[in-house]
């Protein structure tokens, strides 16, 4: 019979949850001799700030198109997790793919399906019984998560009910609503500021929990002294930061063990039940000491003690770590040749991550995939190269067309014996290329992103790499045209052949005049450097005849708005640069720009083009009128441009309504 394979969709692979789930996946996996294929592909609609460094994340969720009826035998689930940014009506939307198919949902509890949760309550009463009747607590605060998120609404109905139990009104001002992480920074402050009285904090996760004891830590408050913190999970930070943390237990890796168990059930056809797993509250040193006493005892310094030994061997390996991670780094880019012998050079580089099988699947050609657009998988993928069991070998052209529905058929892929897996986006801003499908190792669990990263980087590379042989190669061929011809590049032309206007020559030749003309009159002369945006995504995505249609555009848009003023060349593939004269200061040029500004958004309004045609300016008056004082103008408008285009919105393709 064929092995089964089994789908895993998490929200990422280097958080602590995913990573204990993955560890009872694995384990139990094993011993039922089936794949595993975890798919990471973050969070659903979560905000990715244009400036932020994680805003093309967003290219993880197309990770989640790669889970089909057709490639998978069933599929586990965390959607909780993943739709921890989400309402429950957009993650019942992507539940619906998945219910069409053997299911298993892990840390929710949804009516009707498979489900494999914790017993949220037990530990958590546990935990507050404690802070109420052993240390008579009344003013006892929680910082917890979106309703959207199962495990942070049942934490939250039970914290309530325990206060209520004990005759405690719950009062809202105690409680606060974070983002189930560390970086829930001013929800922090707020339920600090707001309640200075405070004798103890639930936070709903372990997570939340590390740094609501760095705000802590900056405002001289010591957990375990000053105030009784419990957090939720127990993961191996809880008991390595100082003090310790009081936690509920509540193990992923049986969560994931579990989830497993009951798969191959369903997909044996057999009946299952959903399963809830107990949890139990460990305290430890960030409560207080019943009766007030806030001495700490010789085994809590002992404790202590042991734990910076602890932190000082973490700390070496860590080091180690980085070594590998800059040898890596300097050998998947070794290669100085764009062909698919590369992508192999690419795998054979992952040894410290005790990789063994991997495989390169890209796309026929590169795809554009913008934020909130829907991703559909492709018929076919290409398998560029695979490396199994330390024996990198490339596929031949014939032989590297693979069906998505066949994608996880590690059979035919070579491989020997059931295998753990993850799926990793092969990508670079806009552009997508493919995927990574790897062994999933304990490296890869904690530096899986930093891999797929830098695999994409060696792709990105190896596709530039093409292009320029490519270029090369029709450069020389016209080159040899010109020779036979006789035709010299010193009678080019001044004018520009595509859009019409002065090419960079006859832009400095016609400039150079015009400065002496100023200078005997007295008049100023300021640089504009134009640059367009987004022309790649435009001539990828709509052709270059489209992209050239953009090009003349902006020639015409810029000398209607020059007009007798001045000048404009186009002097290089998209930028171009206008010599405007009489503009009198910095605020005039800054008019002068917001003009031209307006004509390209009412020129886009009134065009029928699915896309929209701009430009971003810098501008710099001149100082000296001359050839040194007119490139020093140019330069510095360029760096203002490029100043003004990092902060521009990405927004090429027009909203239809």
């Amino acid at each position: 019979m064929k092995r089964k394979t089994i789908g895993v969709l998490v929200g990422g692979i280097t958080d602590d949850f995913t990573r204990l789930l993955c560890h009872g996946v694995i384990e139990r996996a094993k011993t039922l001799d089936v794949n595993i294929v975890v798919i990471p592909g973050k969070f659903l609609d979560r905000e990715y700030p244009e400036t932020s460094d994680i805003y093309y994340e967003y290219q993880y969720q197309t990770l989640f198109s790669y889970a089909t009826k057709e490639n998978l035998d069933g599929v586990i689930v965390a959607s909780s997790c993943i739709g921890c940014f989400a309402t429950k009506e957009r993650i019942s939307e992507f539940m619906k793919r998945y219910l069409q198919m053997p299911c298993v949902i892990v840390a929710a509890d949804e009516p009707d399906q498979i489900c494999v949760r914790y017993d949220n309550g037990a530990g958590i009463r546990e935990g507050l019984n404690y802070m109420i009747e052993e240390l008579g607590y009344t003013r006892i605060g929680m910082i917890g998560g979106p309703d959207s998120n199962y495990d942070a609404k049942e934490r939250r109905r039970t914290y309530i009910e325990v206060l209520e139990a004990h005759g405690i009104e719950f009062d809202p001002g105690l409680y606060v609503e974070g983002n189930l992480t560390s970086e829930s920074k001013e929800v922090f402050r707020d339920i600090l500021d707001r309640n200075p009285d405070m004798q103890g904090v639930f936070c709903v996760n372990d997570s939340c929990a590390s740094g609501f004891y760095e705000e802590l830590k900056v405002r001289g408050i010591l957990p375990g002294r000053d105030i009784s913190v419990m957090g939720y999970d127990d993961i191996e930070w809880a008991t390595q930061i100082y003090p310790t943390l009081s936690t509920v237990r509540a193990d992923a890796g049986k969560l994931g063990s579990e989830a497993v168990n009951l798969m191959v059930r369903l997909i044996d056809g057999k009946q299952v039940e959903s399963k809830i797993l107990p949890t139990e509250f460990i305290r430890r040193d960030s409560f207080c000491k019943k009766g007030g006493s806030r001495k700490r005892s010789k085994n809590v310094i002992e404790g202590y003690l042991s734990m910076n030994h602890m932190l000082s061997e973490q700390w070496e390996e860590r080091n180690k770590t980085q070594f590998k991670m800059k040898t890596f780094i300097q050998k998947v880019l070794s290669f100085d040749r764009g062909n698919d012998r590369s992508y192999g050079e690419i795998l054979g580089t992952m040894d410290w991550l005790d990789i063994e099988n991997a495989f390169i699947f890209l796309y026929k050609e590169p795809i554009i995939h913008l934020i909130g657009e829907p991703f559909e998988l492709p018929d076919q993928l290409y398998l560029k190269t695979k490396d199994l069991k330390e024996k990198v070998s490339s596929v031949i052209t014939v032989n590297q067309k693979v069906s998505s529905s066949n994608l996880y058929d590690f059979e035919s892929l070579g491989v020997e014996g059931a295998g753990i897996y993850v799926l990793l986006p092969l990508y670079s801003n806009e552009i997508l290329y493919g995927v990574l499908l790897c062994d999933l190792t304990e490296g890869v669990l904690v530096n899986g992103e930093f891999l797929g990263n830098q695999v994409s980087a060696a792709v990105k590379m190896i596709n530039l790499l093409k292009t320029n042989e490519e270029i090369m190669k029709r450069l020389e061929e016209s080159m040899a045209i010109l020779q036979k011809n006789n035709i010299m590049l010193d009678n080019l032309s001044k004018q520009d052949p595509l859009t019409g206007i002065m090419n960079r020559r006859g832009f400095f030749d016609r400039s150079l005049q015009l400065l002496k003309e100023c200078e005997e009159q007295k008049r100023t002369a300021t640089v504009f450097y134009a640059d367009m945006n987004s022309l790649k995504i435009i001539n990828d995505r709509y052709g270059h005849d489209e992209g050239d249609f953009s090009l003349k555009t902006i020639g015409d848009i810029l000398i209607k708005s020059v007009g007798d003023n001045g000048i404009v060349g186009r002097i290089g593939g998209d930028e171009y640069c206008c010599l405007v004269l009489g503009l009198k200061d910095s605020d005039a040029a800054d008019a002068f720009a917001e003009e031209v500004y307006s004509s390209f958004e009412k020129f886009n309004e009134h065009c029928d083009k699915p896309y929209k045609v701009s430009v971003s300016l810098g501008n710099c008056q001149i100082v000296e009128y001359n050839k040194k004082g007119l490139q020093n103008a140019m330069t510095m408008a360029d760096e203002k441009l490029y100043e003004v285009k990092k902060y521009r919105k990405k927004d090429v393709v027009k909203v239809k309504n």
